[in-house]
């Protein structure tokens, strides 16, 4: 097994469990290990009669379970999506019943969707069992895939790899399978742009089939983590941009370019990319796009939750790179997030996005002259405290504290002149000390000693320099 798979399943063996890599071959854990078991729930809609449902069911899986890896079930229940309330509020109802019924049925991926008549295709979502980060390369709660009534080879093969990309693994030794099988659907996954015939799959699926294609490709290059599969995603999401109608399935469009977004995102760390620092301003903008699709009236937690991504990746790069203007942007969608999120009605939300403000902006004045973004990140930090309370969220209000203490500390040695400053910084980090004193956090009591040491030191020089300037 080549060196590329075990960078590839590196994902599962790191992230998805706790348990030590197993130290067997690959091939020989392989043996005897249950595939993906699938549940294909009744899709919605109306069908000519019995016999036109199971022919269209058949089309797409039965070639399906010819192939390897899957155990795939029919459940005789149609899950229904939602018709009101925000995407949010209907990916709650689905998750929590899907859910039940792949407990109760023991199996890994729930498959459901509806039928089309007017595209003559099925839309399929995907529901995993087990829940996992909704990041990069992974086909989320609403992404779906359009699946012809009769589907040509290529987008059976979209399909096949959507349903392992989807699958969250249970355990280290099905992520090593699915790793495997998501390995042996790259090469169909690059060639849909000529796999799929204008004649046979409609602009709608045929859309569908390459974003989704561009997606699991992603999915593919975060867990591989070399170039050459990053640059793979790049193409694909170029050859999906080509074929998508941004104007007729804005939704669709929207949740694809996100993932597109995400790639660039990523990108922008790899070590052995010499463009790495241009992919930045791209990701932004890509996101900007997505957003602006998205109505803050209509779905405004998916409009906050865009304005969230691009303040994180502004924050991050602002960080790394030690550029103030990307800080500073950074806190500009903050604000708008907080427009969605607001202290009444989202208070640990608000909480969260003020957090995370405050930091950007403590390390914007870090960077910069002056005090006005150190004191804006004072009162930030300090509003934060009352919604995470001592008796319900004593963590947080730990770290509040830590970086509220960090920020004063930082304003005391701008200006020698407002002791005030100190006493409060002080303060702070005493009582956070005393949490992670208590919780055997003995690695954040170290470095909050040394911040106290710091700050004593400071204040005796504060004191010194004051009786030198009298005796002068």
């Amino acid at each position: 097994m080549p060196s590329y798979f075990n960078r590839f399943v590196d994902w599962f063996t790191m992230r998805e469990s706790k348990e030590p890599a197993p130290m067997t071959s690959p091939s020989k854990l392989m043996q005897g290990l249950n595939d993906v078991t699938v549940l294909v729930a009744e899709p919605e809609g109306e069908f000519a009669n019995v016999e036109a449902k199971t022919v269209l069911l058949e089309n797409a899986l039965g070639p399906l379970k010819e192939r390897e890896g899957l155990s795939i079930r029919l459940f005789p229940k149609t899950l229904s999506r939602p018709k009101t309330g925000s995407l949010s509020d209907q990916v709650k109802e689905i998750v929590e019943q899907g859910r039940k019924w792949l407990a109760k049925e023991q199996a890994d991926l729930l498959l459901w969707g509806e039928v089309l008549l007017d595209e003559q295709a099925v839309r399929w979502y995907f529901l995993s069992a087990k829940e996992g980060d909704a990041d990069l390369g992974i086909p989320g709660k609403l992404e779906n895939l359009l699946v012809p009534f009769a589907p040509e080879k290529a987008s059976l093969d979209v399909l096949y790899a959507a349903i392992f990309a989807a699958t969250v693994p249970t355990h280290t030794t099905q992520g090593l399978k699915i790793g495997e099988y998501l390995l042996g659907a790259v090469d169909p996954l690059t060639k849909l742009s000529t796999g799929l015939s204008t004649r046979k799959t409609q602009p709608a699926a045929r859309m569908s089939a390459m974003g989704m294609g561009a997606i699991i490709l992603a999915n593919i290059a975060r867990r591989g983590q070399e170039l050459g599969w990053f640059q793979q995603a790049v193409r694909a999401f170029e050859q999906w941009e080509a074929v998508a109608d941004k104007e007729k399935y804005p939704i669709d469009w929207a949740f694809t370019k996100n993932h597109q977004g995400w790639l660039y995102e990523v990108m922008i760390g790899h070590d052995d990319d010499a463009t790495a620092l241009e992919h930045i301003d791209r990701a932004i903008k890509i996101f900007e796009e997505v957003s602006d699709i998205f109505s803050r009236k209509q779905q405004g937690l998916e409009w906050a939750a865009v304005q969230l991504r691009i303040a994180a990746t502004c924050s991050k790069i602002g960080r790394q790179l030690s550029e103030p203007d990307y800080l500073q942007k950074s806190t500009r969608y903050y604000k708008k997030a907080m427009g969605v999120y607001t202290e009444t009605r989202f208070p640990l939300n608000w909480a969260d996005c003020m957090s995370r403000m405050a930091k950007a902006l403590m390390l914007h004045g870090q960077m910069m002259k002056g005090a006005q973004s150190l004191e804006q990140a004072g009162v930030a930090f300090q509003a934060v405290l009352k919604v995470y309370t001592e008796d319900k969220y004593p963590a947080q209000r730990a770290s509040t504290h830590n970086n509220l203490g960090a920020t004063l500390f930082a304003l005391a040695k701008r200006d020698p002149h407002t002791p005030q400053w100190l006493d409060h910084a002080l303060m702070c980090f005493e009582e956070a000390r005393a949490y992670y004193q208590e919780t055997g956090k003995t690695s954040m009591v170290h470095v909050i000693d040394k911040n106290i040491t710091k700050a004593h030191d400071l204040r005796e020089q504060i004191v010194e320099d004051r009786a030198n300037r009298l005796i002068d």
